[in-house]
């Protein structure tokens, strides 16, 4: 892992190579701590349902390979100084609550170990045995007395350990909320949000019936995947990749029909980004100009036009955006010619 403690840390200090760095480390944290999430909960289901606990081998498994990347980074990541008060306040929950879980998890985790090694029914069998045949004489004194503290006191560990793994759900449970607000910050990070994009069959397997778009409502609160979409779509269109983009584009508008988002939010929106992306051109260069080109492109499609900020009157009145059997690259076709889908502002 990528130490920083050497650089400064706030983004705009960071050399271009180690943000890319930074960066790739927080779309791997993210990635890490949901998977931990759904491997502790389907862990904790599966024990439940065959009243058997959790096993050592699967506990050791969740905490190396997922959890402690996760405590690592955040100790990392979330000790930034140019965040707000609010968001400087909840990474530094999210890192000590995480922390105290993660040695709870440790604790629970040697619980285990020491319940599944260490057999105490066996041990009884044993000592029954002696006692029925007499043979308990031949043991030194004190040998029963041992036996006895020593299986108290795996017994007490195994309730603290019943116990623990409640503690543990309660906790994850609550993190969860509160990371779902930290990773709010990222919103304008197109870098972070492409990466997470093109781990999506990652997330359709972690969120079978939603995938990437339940990740996205939470980065997104007020207009969910429709805000990443448009955010990634000019972002594609900018690194020269048409049809990504066209696809972005209309995923943005399906998901704001799912949303049921007004066309005047749903326009505005597609604008700010439009407008910000033109912004952050470099100068009438090659580079302004392929990307304006490119632009136009997108925007001759029907699923566009109307959302452009000089859309027609008769579009701006009815709230529309019409489909036709004109399919771009990229565009889904449409059963008839004209179909109209209104927003209500």
């Amino acid at each position: 892992m990528v130490d920083f403690s050497e650089y400064p840390k706030t983004d705009d200090t960071l050399p271009a190579h180690r943000l890319r760095l930074r960066n790739q480390e927080r779309v791997e944290l993210i990635m890490s701590f949901y998977r931990g999430l759904k491997i502790f909960r389907d862990l904790s289901r599966k024990s439940r349902a065959a009243a058997s606990g959790f096993h050592f081998d699967d506990m050791d498994r969740l905490i190396e390979a997922e959890l402690r990347q996760v405590k690592d980074s955040c100790h990392r990541l979330f000790r930034e100084s140019k965040r707000s008060e609010v968001d400087r306040l909840l990474q530094a929950i999210f890192d000590m609550y995480f922390g105290i879980l993660f040695h709870i998890l440790l604790k629970a985790k040697e619980n285990l170990r020491l319940r599944e090694d260490y057999n105490v029914q066996r041990l009884e069998s044993l000592l029954n045995g002696l006692r029925a045949t007499r043979q308990m004489s031949h043991l030194p004194v004190g040998i029963s007395k041992l036996f006895n503290r020593l299986a108290q006191e795996l017994r007490r560990d195994s309730a603290e350990l019943q116990g623990e793994m409640v503690g543990a759900r309660f906790m994850f449970n609550q993190l969860e909320t509160v990371f779902n607000r930290v990773i709010q910050v990222y919103q304008d990070n197109a870098t972070i949000i492409r990466s997470l994009y093109c781990h999506r069959d990652f997330f359709a397997a972690l969120f079978p019936s939603q995938g990437i778009d339940r990740l996205f409502a939470q980065i997104y609160p007020q207009n969910g995947p429709t805000q990443a979409y448009f955010l990634l779509g000019f972002d594609f269109l900018r690194s020269g990749h048409i049809s990504e983009a066209n696809e972005s584009f209309v995923a943005a508008v399906k998901s704001a029909r799912q949303r049921h988002i007004p066309f005047v939010r749903l326009r505005s929106l597609y604008n700010r980004y439009r407008e910000k992306t033109l912004a952050n051109l470099s100068g009438p260069g090659d580079t302004a100009l392929a990307f304006q080109l490119r632009l136009r492109e997108c925007e001759a499609q029907p699923l566009l036009r109307s959302l452009v900020g000089g859309s027609s009157e008769a579009d701006r009145d009815t709230g529309e955006i019409r489909d036709t059997r004109e399919t771009p690259a990229g565009m889904p076709s449409q059963k008839s010619p004209a179909v109209a889908r209104r927003f209500r502002t």
